[in-house]
């Protein structure tokens, strides 16, 4: 669910708040940017849009690194995960793996290429990427095969290194059925890319060797399964975002700041 609320996190479109002295405060401004939005040009309104977009993003990026009391967010960069279990069932090697104590970092380091909110037709289009996310666990419990044949098991010590992961989606947003929040509709044209990825996993069957060629086998099915299936992992993150985030979002009063900028 943390990871989900990280992804969920990065699609954020609310009200406009500031941070003030590690404080969480949403600024009560709405009736006054009624009046001023009355003399704004399109171009004037584009303006402003971009500029709420890029405060957005600083708290976004404040709220990662520091957590909120208010959201009920816990600090995100770094994610500490008690045990973490995943299943890579890629045919050639298939793993089941728990990662236990496992931390990650660089989720704050997020960079953007793309933040288009479009209040006509209240969307918003993202595109950003991880420089680089490390993933470090304590201890790691493996079973699995190879080619459904060869046995592999092994327990130890783990560490990947994720470089460059990029994700874009477009969020289509709406009006809280109390009318004052703005929540998340749907998500369509998620997509993301992978094209580096690093392993470095000791203890599989006894260690030495059999380590270095299990995490070369690693790297190359991991990106070639994430890449060639992003599809329908992207439609499924896509869906738990949206189920995890609009209970977050119905908490906050965030109607009213965007809608003396919708189109008359």
């Amino acid at each position: 669910m943390k990871i989900a609320l990280v992804l969920m996190l990065c699609a954020i479109a609310a009200a406009a708040p500031k941070v003030e002295n590690h404080k969480v405060e949403v600024v009560n401004n709405a009736d006054w940017l009624s009046t001023v939005l009355e003399d704004l040009t399109p171009e004037q309104r584009n303006i402003l849009v971009n500029a709420l977009v890029r405060q957005l993003i600083a708290f976004l990026r404040y709220i990662i690194t520091n957590g909120s009391s208010v959201f009920g967010i816990p600090v995100l960069d770094p994610l500490e995960l008690e045990s973490y279990h995943f299943y890579l069932p890629a045919g050639i090697i298939n793993l089941d793996m728990t990662l236990k104590n496992a931390l990650a970092t660089g989720f704050g380091g997020f960079v953007v290429h793309k933040s288009d909110l479009n209040l006509r037709d209240l969307t918003f289009d993202v595109d950003f990427t991880f420089p680089k996310l490390d993933i470090s666990s304590e201890h790691y419990d493996l079973t699995g095969n190879l080619l459904h044949a060869i046995p592999l098991f092994g327990n130890g010590k783990a560490e990947f290194e994720i470089e460059d992961f990029r994700i874009k989606a477009l969020l289509f947003l709406k009006q809280s059925e109390d009318g004052n929040s703005v929540l998340i509709d749907r998500i369509a044209n998620a997509a993301f890319e992978m094209p580096n990825f690093k392993s470095r996993v000791t203890g599989v069957i006894g260690g030495g060797d059999i380590d270095a060629i299990f995490n070369a086998m690693i790297e190359d099915v991991v990106i070639d399964y994430v890449n060639r299936f992003q599809g329908a992992i992207a439609a499924l993150v896509s869906h738990g975002i949206t189920h995890f985030a609009n209970p977050f979002l119905d908490k906050l009063d965030t109607w009213r700041f965007i809608a003396p900028l919708l189109p008359r």
